[in-house]
């Protein structure tokens, strides 16, 4: 017998009773707060065409050829697949258009902790608007959702993609492997980002700038050392001022406790533009979700628009919830037995159970 009879592939989950109830119940409470704050549900195709998950996603991607020969694409995000709706079925809509997902979606990642190729999703997506206010409530909306979750003690790490992008982009970074520079930053390697600005021939204040990047992470004090360490670049210092704005409306709203800074944090997708944040929780080894900014995806499909937007990973946030005790299930009521009497009678029983809202076990009985 063969390991494709009994077993499924690595990188994708099965879950039965107890585990599947718990992840059930928790994304009932997400979504209830996604509801709460007047987002739309939608329910995006399981694929697509190839080239609507374009950029760092491509060579994660599952994807096949179609019997009419046109190259598809398993989802492995939502966010562009929401951007092309939005550009197309729903192109009549004024904005700001407001809506959320949860579902799964398929992308290859390498064998690691919190990693697994088959991943649940949850999050929202708000398309046009002020962007300030749009990134503000998107911050509140995650910060309710991890607490309608149950979930202790997480912290949502604020950091701008304009900061890194400005000293790349203008202020004296030209010739340097951007996406080279941008894996060590993330990864807070100050001496692998000093070995690329000196391969490059980069030194000097632009050297120094985005070496502090690396480091540039804590309390709100954190922005204003980097005002300090990066006034040579005005694009890095706008980005700035648009990061403290953000934050000053979430400290007024009384979030100010839950907020760190991280103005390193340049991983992840290359749509980002502006707003990035991540969600952590205490003796867990990665993220529990994140998102952020990106005005110029929506573009790509015709109809340029500001975004922002961002997801909980239900697989994390049941990891995290079952290690902090406040994961169990929802008890599950027992089951009445019906049967023993003819299979008619017993099913007209079992059917009169079920209309007095009663859980029944049905076993049937001769016919």
């Amino acid at each position: 017998m063969s390991r494709g009879t009994t077993q499924v592939p690595p990188g994708v989950q099965c879950f039965v009773g107890d585990e599947a109830r718990r992840r059930r119940a928790i994304e009932e409470r997400v979504c209830s707060v996604f509801e709460g704050w007047d987002y739309e549900e939608i329910i995006p195709p399981l694929y697509d065409y190839a080239d609507a998950f374009g950029g760092a996603l491509s060579p994660r991607t599952y994807s096949f050829v179609g019997r009419d020969g046109a190259l598809l694409a398993l989802r492995p995000d939502f966010t562009s697949l929401l951007a092309k709706i939005a550009a197309g079925r729903l192109a009549d809509r004024r904005p700001p258009i407001r809506l959320y997902y949860s579902g799964e979606v398929l992308r290859f990642e390498p064998p690691r902790a919190g990693r697994q190729n088959e991943l649940h999703q949850m999050g929202l997506e708000r398309l046009g608007g002020d962007s300030r206010t749009a990134d503000a409530e998107v911050v509140a909306i995650a910060a309710e959702c991890l607490d309608a979750a149950g979930a202790r003690d997480c912290v949502l790490a604020l950091g701008h993609v304009g900061v890194f992008a400005g000293l790349t982009g203008s202020c004296g970074l030209a010739g340097v492997d951007v996406e080279r520079l941008r894996e060590r930053l993330g990864l807070k390697d100050q001496g692998g980002v000093r070995e690329l600005l000196r391969e490059a021939g980069i030194g000097g204040e632009p050297a120094a700038g985005v070496q502090r990047l690396a480091v540039l992470a804590g309390d709100a004090s954190v922005l204003d050392e980097a005002e300090r360490a990066l006034a040579f670049c005005p694009a890095a210092l706008a980005a700035l001022a648009e990061l403290r704005a953000v934050a000053g409306a979430l400290q007024a709203a009384g979030l100010g406790a839950r907020l760190s800074f991280d103005l390193g944090e340049v991983r992840g997708l290359d749509y980002y533009t502006g707003l990035v944040f991540r969600a952590y929780a205490p003796g867990l080894g990665f993220e529990v979700g994140g998102g952020g900014r990106y005005d110029a995806l929506l573009a790509r499909f015709g109809r340029p628009m500001p975004a922002v937007g961002f997801m909980l990973g239900l697989d994390r946030l049941a990891a995290l919830l079952e290690r902090q005790e406040n994961g169990a299930p929802p008890a599950r009521p027992v089951a009445a037995e019906v049967g023993g009497a003819a299979l008619g009678s017993s099913l007209a029983e079992a059917r009169a159970r079920r209309g007095r809202g009663l859980r029944v076990r049905f076993e049937g009985g001769p016919a």
